[in-house]
């Protein structure tokens, strides 16, 4: 019985024991395996284990340095130094066999690292694909935006070299016409020089003999009575009187000519305006299609529908009055401004007192001013000033009557052409001139006047039919020309501010204006 006690005591010490210190137990902890020890055993065979787990790691990070590098790359489990073989879908961990078989993930779902890797390289694949869609289309639309590049560049030297081509083509050509009217030139002044110095010569020959022949006499006339009386001879059949050489200053073929060479330069001052203003429509100027504003029209225009022309009426049309509209001058803008660029329109002049065969007489006649009172011309105002109703601009047109007098052959504008500021004063009379807000020409019978100042002045002495209006807002330009000839025929030079619009202004019952294109 005592033996029995003693074992059983032996047994309790035994289990009272910790296997780490030997000891009993202090503040004893049982793990997952069921033994028990000291905590602070515990806590010291982890700092051990730990210590001991670094040292075996940095021996396999030290022994896989050593190896190839194709083992290199080789991973492993950093908690058991295993190969990495599956997949944990609970918890997306990668796991070798031990940790498969720990009770962490005993229960859960594990794979195979290729079969769970497969939906993975499935969408990297896939997205891949678009990837290397998206690169290959990059690169042909480069590869075709360098050929189109390219090919632009290419044509773009062709285009050089057949500008310069052309350019001296024409350059060589201007030179010899240049070179053949200054010969020409040369020659009527050696011509003229020539006929100067042989009309000089003969004139002294003949001064010198008509001085011989005058000294003889009147030595012969201080004679004596006596002495003169022995030789009572004929004195003009003694001395007879030669018929002496008298020629005109000038020859008249060269005169002739210097008239022809006037005429040539005339052709060639009128072509090269020509050629200007061609090669401004043409390259410099882009063509708009512009359209009126009737909410501008003065009450006695009536606009088109399509807001291409207009005409006037003669009557009030009974428009509703604000503020946009001019009153009582007969204008109108167009409905679009502009700010910035180079812009090209056209406008027609349709005059039904004024035929064809009128205008080319005009045409003919540019050196002179037509005779107003008595040309057919002055049928086309009749009425005009009964047109409006308001006395004042009766009175205004009875003072501008008076100012510009019919005997000078300047008559009243029958139509404005050209542009105008945004702001212009729109209630009362208009002064057509740049420091109005206007850049414009106004067209007559009488011809083309424009006004830069106080008084308008006559610049052409016929009226076109066309005419186009050139506007390089950034370059603070207004050209017009002769449409249908592409003559240039005036050009303001200004500073613009703010939107300028196209402008018309018309006063006559049988005439229509209409924009182009």
């Amino acid at each position: 019985m005592i033996m029995a006690a003693a074992s059983l005591l032996r047994n309790l010490e035994d289990e009272m024991l910790c296997s780490i210190c030997l000891d009993f137990l202090k503040d004893p902890v049982t793990i997952d395996c069921g033994h028990v020890f000291c905590y602070l055993c515990i806590i010291k065979m982890a700092s051990l284990v730990e210590n001991i787990w670094r040292m075996k790691i940095d021996e396999e990070q030290n022994t896989q340095e050593e190896r190839p590098p194709e083992q290199q790359a080789e991973k492993l489990c950093r908690r058991h130094l295993e190969k990495l073989h599956y997949y944990c879908k609970d918890d997306k961990q990668i796991l070798c066999v031990l940790c498969r078989e720990s009770w962490e993930h005993r229960h859960h779902t594990a794979i195979l690292l290729e079969k769970a890797a497969q939906p993975f390289r499935g969408k990297i694949l896939s997205h891949l694909k678009v990837l290397k869609g998206d690169r290959d289309r990059i690169q042909n639309f480069q590869s075709t935006g360098q050929d189109e590049i390219q090919a632009l560049l290419t044509k773009f030297q062709n285009y050089k070299q057949d500008i310069a081509t052309v350019f001296e083509l024409s350059h060589q050509f201007l030179r010899e016409k240049e070179q053949c009217l200054l010969e020409w030139l040369v020659r009527l002044e050696q011509e003229l020089t020539e006929g100067r110095d042989s009309c000089v010569t003969k004139g002294l020959e003949e001064v010198v003999r008509l001085g011989t022949l005058i000294s003889e006499l009147e030595k012969k006339a201080r004679q004596p009575a006596l002495e003169l009386l022995q030789d009572p001879s004929d004195i003009s059949s003694r001395y007879p009187r030669k018929k002496f050489w008298i020629e005109k200053p000038i020859n008249p073929a060269i005169k002739k000519q210097a008239e022809e060479f006037s005429d040539k330069l005339l052709s060639l001052e009128k072509g090269l305006r020509v050629f200007h203003g061609k090669l401004m429509k043409d390259l410099e100027y882009k063509t708009m299609k512009i359209v009126l504003n009737s909410q501008t029209a003065n009450g006695y225009l009536s606009v088109s529908p399509n807001g291409k022309s207009m005409i006037f009426t003669g009557s009030w049309m009974n428009k509703c009055q604000h503020g946009q509209r001019f009153d009582p001058e007969p204008g109108v803008l167009g409905s679009s401004g502009f700010t910035w660029g180079k812009v090209y329109w056209e406008v027609e002049v349709d005059r039904i007192w004024w035929g064809a065969e009128e205008e080319e007489e005009a045409t003919r006649c540019r050196g002179g001013v037509r005779d107003m009172v008595s040309n057919s011309y002055f049928s086309g105002f009749l009425g005009v000033n009964e047109a409006y109703g308001a006395p004042g601009y009766r009175n205004e047109r009875e003072e501008l009557e008076q100012k510009w007098p019919q005997g000078n052959g300047i008559w009243l504008k029958f139509c404005v052409v050209g542009v105008a500021r945004e702001s212009v004063v729109r209630r009362g009379f208009l002064h057509f001139s740049p420091e109005e807000g206007f850049w414009t020409l106004q067209l007559s019978p009488a011809g083309v006047s424009v006004c830069t100042g106080s008084d308008p002045f006559q610049i052409l002495s016929y009226c076109p039919r066309q005419i186009g209006v050139a506007l390089d807002y950034d370059g603070g330009k207004v050209t017009f020309t002769n449409a249908r000839s592409q003559e240039v025929i005036y050009e303001f030079s200004t500073s613009f501010s703010g939107k300028i619009f196209p402008f018309l202004w018309l006063n006559c019952m049988r005439s229509r204006l209409t924009l182009r294109p």
